[in-house]
């Protein structure tokens, strides 16, 4: 009996006998994972764009009112001696008070309006246009701006009173809201607190660790929590979280689902397909183990095409969807990019049980068999 030699590229040459199946494999397979990337960059997204500006703010240590580690859905009001009482702290380099709150802004005549998270003091992030917010005056999302028909030099109107548009930012709009960008003393007029802010923004001295700095602090300020700047951002991410895992998961789940029958399908089909080849091999000296492996590889390689293609769709997405909806921005990371190698990885072995099954039953001399 002759005995086939182990080095010859079968699966490759089997996936190249049938491009047109081999090609529609891997486009499913792509569209399966594509969801699964797709859903995590949108949600990270929005949540990079949630942190936009405590992620500007370059402070080592935010500090809030006490039990209060986040600003949206949340309240927080400080008496502006907790400032100086901060200021007095070994490690503290500066300290300066913002005043948080959620808002809309409305453009006037024709009874446009947005969300904003409106911010009293602190630094101005990505302005483009104009210049930053003096007494009377506010910055917008380039975004809001384009929708409520305002530029730099107009007005608008928030919280009951006219500002005058300043300057204009970007990268702060998502679809939950922006955010925009007023002096602290005319948030503070406008709320009528003026010996109140809502956060501290804390930068430490040299060789002091931002987790070292917000202990000390919490220490010798009462009724505060200080909070390094990368956790209060994790805290914020968690709000996005909290209020979708439901549906992430979900979603999640359907892709998953939805790639392994895919996958499945490809892998059967094209096994099914071969089935007679497989009987050939074996009578010309295939073994089990060696049918098994090229199962094995050749859904191997359709589920490694699929996941590299996915990855570049998910580029294209990444670049082409800002140009139509400016709100909705995807942010790849590594982690879900890894999270989505072992859903495909997941996806090969399921995909490769049926088939291989199917294949370890067949008998060499079926090959021989004529058709009734």
């Amino acid at each position: 009996m002759m005995v086939l030699a182990t080095n010859v590229p079968l699966a490759r040459r089997q996936l190249l006998a049938r491009p047109g199946r081999s090609v529609a494999g891997v486009v499913g397979i792509a569209v399966a994972l594509l969801l699964v990337l797709a859903l995590k960059a949108i949600f990270a997204g929005m949540e990079g764009r949630l942190t936009a500006f405590i992620d500007s703010t370059g402070a080592d240590v935010i500090v809030a009112q006490q039990g209060v580690t986040t600003m949206h859905m949340t309240q927080s009001a400080l008496p502006s001696s907790t400032i100086t009482a901060i200021k007095g702290a070994p490690g503290v380099a500066s300290a300066d008070g913002i005043v948080y709150k959620g808002a809309f802004v409305e453009s006037g005549p024709n009874g446009k309006s947005g969300i904003v998270a409106l911010v009293g003091g602190g630094p101005v992030p990505h302005l483009v246009a104009g210049r930053p917010p003096q007494s009377g005056e506010i910055v917008l999302d380039r975004v809001l701006a384009d929708k409520l028909g305002i530029r730099t030099g107009s007005t608008a109107r928030i919280l009951g009173a006219r500002l005058r548009v300043s300057g204009e930012v970007e990268g702060t709009a998502a679809i939950t809201g922006s955010y925009a960008f007023v002096a602290l003393a005319t948030l503070q007029r406008l709320l009528r607190t003026p010996d109140v802010v809502s956060y501290v923004l804390v930068h430490s001295r040299p060789g002091i660790t931002p987790a070292a700095l917000a202990a000390d602090i919490e220490r010798r300020v009462p009724g505060v929590t200080a909070t390094t700047r990368e956790r209060f951002a994790a805290s914020e991410r968690r709000v996005v979280g909290d209020m979708s895992t439901g549906i992430v998961r979900g979603m999640i789940l359907v892709g998953f689902v939805v790639g392994v029958a895919v996958a499945g399908l490809v892998a059967y089909g094209a096994t099914l397909a071969q089935l007679r080849d497989y009987g050939v091999l074996r009578a010309l000296g295939l073994r089990a183990r060696r049918a098994l492996t090229l199962v094995l590889a050749q859904v191997g390689v359709l589920v490694v095409a699929g996941f590299l293609l996915a990855l570049a769709l998910v580029a294209l997405l990444s670049a082409a969807l800002p140009m139509f909806s400016p709100t909705l921005v995807l942010s790849v990371r590594v982690g879900d990019v890894v999270q989505a190698a072992l859903v495909a990885g997941a996806v090969a072995v399921a995909a490769a049980v049926v088939p291989v099954l199917r294949v370890l039953r067949v008998e060499p001399a079926s090959v021989f068999k004529r058709p009734s």
